[in-house]
């Protein structure tokens, strides 16, 4: 143990010992609260004295009390002792160090964080090392690209891995990556991809088109694959050299290039274990450690499209706390106003409900009440929020028919109706006859709420509504990684949480009704899931990608006529960072293009070690 340990650990055995105060106490006592023999027990409160922390008359013998005071501050060596911790990159210890603290020094240590995210620039002996360190507060469950379902994890594997093709937001159409060409038959059953030459796995073999079979064989050989869906018309795959692989299917995919330029199509290489947690990839970072609190990417020099400028990407688990987030975002600018980008987030905030489980959800008239009450534009009305906008669609721009439709028998207009004491609006009323119509039974129902201040005022909002008209709901709140991964809101009725897109908005919807680790696909019964299989199997048939678009759009129109998935809200984030970050864009699922960020370093800037505050949200 360092000599701070040590003294935070005595200082703790005396709670109510105010700092100056004479305290009377024995060397018996004090071997012990050290955990120490007599002798190193000596040894260290003489070093506690050589740095004036404390103040020691011992005194020998049966009964007979030393005087004891403590002059340094708990606060103050915790502090100098966090900060060396974060700076030496031992996260763990110094999570367990603040863990160990009371509540409001643990608050106050973490203040300390917001000094330690962003790129830092470091002039070594092996020249200029320039860091990207990113915050996050939900733990990686998976990297594997076939199973990891949280947007934090994705953006992880889009580093590590490449994919036969890549899509261009800005052009809207899918590129070459791995492939550097493709083509197929004119009915769309048979499609041949000739591979790039000379890439390199991270583990140093080149890349060839055995490594392409057996990635999509290890997914088709698996019934339990939660992507198998996503490829279920492969029915074989052939090798004709080691640059060209030829996938046959069983009926026409027009949608197979984006299919490949999923996340979910990253190429693994067949010659090495699978580990979910470190998976080796082609991508332009290599993961080389993932401990519980720290993910590192260190970059790929040998990348087939070029060396990334960041030469580390650390990803930092930090512990639940409320002040997290605020604390990495006030005052990361000090020497000025930040650049900042903002993202309109593709997807959005919606409820549904878990129809694995028996209860009124299972009745139209329920959905459609509780369709009501979670009325976007009231909620709207009654946050003002300007970022968040309402929601009748998950896609962007596409709000369909909003005029007055029917619903349930009744017609669902925007008319409020004035009482003595509060404001009515038609949406209650129509809820209420709903309700009545339903099967429910004056129980209370679980409300599963993804982890989050602004989701929880949300329902807050929302049970309030729910209680005008006899509804009763509890709310449970629970994380993302919990629902997907561990079923955590199979005993819950509703589910509230979201859905972000990537930039292919196409693929990203076929992906959310096809990709068994969605969210609204782990709260839907396996009929259903089977009816969306089945549906996207013969969308991927059609030839032209507007009707493709088009009918996969009125898959969702109809979820949200049968009160099965309820858009609330849309919203957009802001990314926040230092001037001297260049070339920063947003890229899909809120991450920047770390291929593209570089960093302008000023004239006057310290030579051997600079920081650059960046506030990228992960969660």
């Amino acid at each position: 143990m360092e000599l701070a340990d040590h003294y935070i650990q005595l200082r703790m055995a005396f709670p109510n010992v105010h700092d100056d105060e004479e305290w009377p106490t024995t060397i018996g006592e004090l071997a012990h609260h050290l955990c120490c023999t007599m002798r190193n027990m000596n040894l260290i409160m003489n070093k506690f004295m050589d740095n004036n922390w404390i103040r020691w008359s011992p005194r020998r013998g049966r009964g007979k009390k030393s005087l004891l005071v403590f002059q340094a501050p708990l606060l103050d060596v915790a502090s100098e002792r966090f900060d060396r911790l974060l700076q030496g990159n031992r996260l763990e210890e110094a999570y367990q160090l603040a863990a160990s603290l009371p509540f409001s020094l643990r608050e106050m240590l973490m203040q300390g964080l917001q000094e330690q995210f962003g790129l830092r620039s470091d002039q070594g002996t092996m020249g200029r090392m320039d860091i990207l360190r990113i915050p996050q507060n939900f733990p990686f469950e998976t990297l594997d690209p076939t199973r990891a379902a949280m947007w934090g994890e994705v953006g992880i594997v889009a580093e590590v891995f490449d994919r036969l093709v890549r899509y261009n937001a800005e052009r809207r159409i899918c590129e070459p990556s791995l492939a550097v060409a493709w083509e197929s038959n004119l009915e769309g059953t048979e499609w041949t991809f000739y591979l790039h030459k000379g890439v390199l796995f991270h583990h140093g073999r080149i890349l060839d088109a055995e490594d392409v079979k057996f990635t999509f064989e290890r997914i088709l050989k698996d019934t339990s694959n939660p992507c198998q869906p996503l490829f279920g018309t492969i029915a074989k795959i052939e090798t004709f050299d080691e640059l060209t692989v030829r996938f046959a299917l069983y009926s026409s995919n027009f949608m197979f290039p984006d299919l490949m330029s999923s996340m979910c199509a990253s190429i693994l290489p067949r010659d090495v274990a699978f580990d979910r947690m470190h998976p080796v990839g082609t991508g332009p970072y290599r993961l080389t450690k993932n401990h519980p609190r720290l993910l590192v990417l260190d970059v790929f020099p040998s990348y087939f499209r070029g060396r990334a400028y960041i030469d580390r990407v650390e990803v930092w688990q930090l512990p639940q706390s409320a002040l997290v987030e605020s604390v990495i975002k006030q005052d990361l600018f000090p020497d000025g106003a930040p650049h900042a980008v903002q993202h309109e987030v593709q997807g959005g905030v919606y409820m549904t409900f878990n129809m694995r489980k028996e209860g009124p959800q299972q009745d139209l008239y329920f959905r459609q009440a509780v369709q009501q009450l979670l009325n976007q534009q009231e909620m709207m009305d009654a946050f003002r929020d300007t970022r968040n906008q309402p929601a009748y669609s998950l896609v962007r721009d596409n709000y369909g028919d909003t005029r007055e439709v029917e619903k349930g028998g009744l017609p669902i207009r925007e008319k409020r109706m004035r009482t003595q004491d509060f404001i009515t609006d038609s949406s209650l009323v129509l809820a209420e006859v709903l309700l009545k119509r339903s099967s429910y039974a004056g129980q209370t129902l679980r409300l599963w709420v993804e982890d989050g201040q602004k989701m929880e005022t949300d329902m807050l909002w929302f049970v309030q509504r729910c209680e005008r008209i006899g509804l009763h709901i509890d709310i449970v709140p629970g994380d993302p990684v919990s629902a997907v991964y561990h079923d955590e809101f199979r005993s819950c009725d509703l589910v509230y949480t979201g859905e972000v897109f990537d930039d292919h908005v196409m693929l990203s919807l076929f992906i959310m009704f096809t990709f068994q680790n969605t969210l609204f696909l782990v709260a839907i019964d396996d009929d259903r899931k089977k009816e969306l299989v089945k549906e996207c199997r013969r969308i991927v048939g059609i030839r032209e990608g507007g009707e493709r678009m088009a009918a996969l759009l009125g898959i969702e129109n109809k979820l949200i006529e049968e009160a099965l998935l309820l858009p609330a809200y849309r919203f957009r984030e802001e990314h926040a960072h230092h001037a001297s970050l260049r070339d920063y864009n947003v890229v899909g699922y809120g991450m920047p293009d770390l291929r593209r960020l570089w960093v302008k370093r000023k004239p006057d800037t310290d030579h051997k070690k600079a920081s650059y505050p960046a506030y990228i949200p992960l969660w």
